[in-house]
């Protein structure tokens, strides 16, 4: 298998920050909403596209994301290469843009799979909710293509861990919160304590806990 190419970043002046920033500025009493989208273009042509890990072909990224163990492999032997193939296909073909700098600068800085070294892009947009899709629909394939429309479409929105978590071999929970009951006493308090933070590492949160006096 051919290695993917690692570009290199290019020099070019940032000039999405500035562009977003003009969006504060009213022109003639309006605010200058173009100026988002053109910071999201630029956001792409000068920092997505350069560091993006580049494949040949989707076979040589799936091949590269379960050997280097990125994805997990129980998930997608759930369908032949053939159907996963497709519904990337399908994917890439709602040609999905980000509407907003925000949103383009806020996924692929916080949710897009990286490199180890947190370097490298390893996914697009369109890749992330085809794993979600493939992941949470266990092998259905109707299923699988029916949550790409609503994800691609932006009508359904998992909650983060879901959109972070779901087809990564190395990954949290898949949920956000968990309640947590306290006895009144040391020993339950320390362990509700290590608890709380062993669910933290792994990405979910106490949002309550529920005392016992």
């Amino acid at each position: 298998m051919q290695k993917p190419v690692l570009q290199k970043k290019k020099s070019n002046e940032i000039s999405y920050f500035k562009l977003n920033n003009q969006i504060n500025r009213p022109v003639d009493g309006k605010i200058p909403l173009e100026k988002d989208r053109e910071a999201a273009n630029a956001f792409f042509l000068e920092h997505v596209n350069p560091n993006t890990v580049f494949f040949h072909s989707l076979n040589e990224k799936l091949d590269y994301l379960l050997e280097n163990e990125y994805i997990e492999k129980d998930f997608l032997e759930k369908y032949s290469r053939k159907f996963v193939k497709s519904l990337f296909r399908k994917a890439y073909g709602y040609k999905f843009r980000f509407n907003t700098f925000m949103g383009a600068h806020k996924f692929y800085t916080q949710y897009a799979l990286k490199t180890n070294d947190g370097t490298r892009y390893l996914e697009r947009f369109e890749d992330r909710m085809s794993f979600i899709s493939l992941f949470l629909a266990d092998g259905d394939e109707k299923q699988a293509i029916n949550l790409l429309d609503e994800l691609i479409n932006q009508r359904y929105v998992p909650a983060t861990p879901t959109i972070l978590s779901s087809g990564r071999a190395r990954r949290g929970e898949l949920v956000s919160c968990f309640l947590i009951n306290v006895s009144d006493d040391l020993n339950a308090i320390g362990r509700t304590v290590n608890s709380a933070l062993q669910l933290s590492k792994i990405g979910g949160g106490v949002g309550k806990m529920n005392c016992r006096l």
